[in-house]
């Protein structure tokens, strides 16, 4: 099989610049009406959806690897690193602040990139995760890598990773062409930087991971907050994403990534999307908050109402559910039920005895549209 690093004349890098510039034009019209948007937000909303964003970038980037994390313990740690706070206190963990640690160094240190740097971050994906760890992280791998599927057949080798004798070379060049401005467009350096970088597989485990947060480096800077997660775009169809990668590296006849950094744009301008839809339903939501007088809800029915109208509760609410989630006696519970139901917030499910579930009244909502 050809792998692209194979072209002798890899990594140079090429693209159909009118097709890139018009991709570039449709992102950065989308991109335009989310800055004019965000702008009208108090400094504190602002930072919760930066720090939202953030957690929902570390999740997706996750989920792209098939691994599961809970949001609302990243969105704590993210939260507690930027001084951002929370309208209901969340437990966090030790995976979360680490995987948290290195999307806010990505995105808030805009210092050189430097080998040090990235073993840094790979060795902070492991540090505190549960399952298998390679026992090379934090450095360069020293063996062959390769990328396999399993199929009908058996697993099967589908890509093989640059030689481990010219990794630390490819890592040279790689980081001189991130840290310059050969390539002045910082959408384009990201784009072509998320596949160089999974070409050269420069790590035993994490290589995925760290070329999407690589790429989130790129696009921070000069950004005040971020407002858009194009991992969560990614992880809706990530099937696609591994098609693409696999077909622009499985061949030594090209060098040409105009289809890949179009993708990528359309991807990021999808975000952009998402982005003002996120907008949208925080101003909805800091309205609602705002409505619930504390001399009338206690901090239970705040807090569960918080979850109830942020999306981060899944399922129907239960007397069961919600004493375990506050901590309070199933009395306890049951009148804070009926009080919210009477308020009209609560609206059951017409289930009967304990398993009754109940729902957000959404016309609550968007009475702050």
């Amino acid at each position: 099989m050809a792998y692209i690093w194979q072209n002798p004349k890899w990594p140079s890098y090429s693209y159909n610049k009118e097709k890139v510039d018009s991709a570039y034009g449709e992102y950065l019209e989308k991109e335009k009406e989310s800055e004019v948007a965000f702008s009208i937000l108090d400094e504190q909303a602002r930072y919760r959806i930066h720090a939202k964003s953030i957690a929902d970038e570390v999740v997706a980037s996750l989920g792209i690897e098939n691994e599961t994390i809970s949001f609302e313990s990243v969105y704590s740690s993210v939260a507690k690193r930027l001084d951002v706070k929370l309208e209901c206190k969340v437990k966090t963990d030790a995976y979360a602040d680490s995987v948290s640690a290195v999307a806010l160094d990505a995105i808030s240190n805009h210092e050189p990139l430097t080998e040090e740097r990235l073993n840094t971050w790979n060795r902070m994906l492991f540090v505190n995760y549960a399952g298998i760890k390679p026992r090379s992280a934090g450095r360069y791998r020293n063996g062959p890598e390769y990328i396999i599927k399993q199929t009908n057949r058996g697993p099967e080798v589908i890509y093989t990773a640059v030689p481990p004798d010219r990794v630390h070379k490819e890592m040279e060049t790689f980081l001189a062409f991130v840290n310059s401005d050969k390539e002045k467009n910082p959408m384009i350096r990201s784009a072509i930087a998320s596949q160089w970088f999974v070409v050269i597989h420069p790590y035993a485990d994490g290589n995925g991971r760290i070329s999407r947060a690589i790429s989130d480096y790129i696009l921070a800077r000069g950004l005040e907050i971020k407002t858009s997660s194009m991992s969560s775009i990614i992880l809706a169809d990530r099937k696609d994403y591994y098609a693409r990668l696999n077909a622009i590296s499985t061949q030594d006849e090209s060098l040409d990534l105009t289809d890949w950094i179009v993708w990528y744009m359309e991807i990021a301008t999808n975000a952009q999307i998402n982005a003002m839809e996120t907008l949208k339903k925080t101003i909805r939501l800091t309205g609602f908050m705002k409505n619930l007088d504390p001399s009338v809800y206690n901090s239970r029915e705040i807090s569960i109402l918080y979850k109830l109208a942020d999306g981060s509760f899944y399922g129907k609410l239960t007397t069961e559910k919600w004493a375990k989630m506050t901590k309070c006696s199933t009395a306890a519970a049951q009148r804070d039920i009926r009080h919210l139901v009477g308020e009209g917030y609560l609206v059951p499910d017409g289930g009967k005895g304990p398993k009754t579930g109940y729902f957000l009244n959404e016309q609550f909502l968007f009475n702050f549209n």
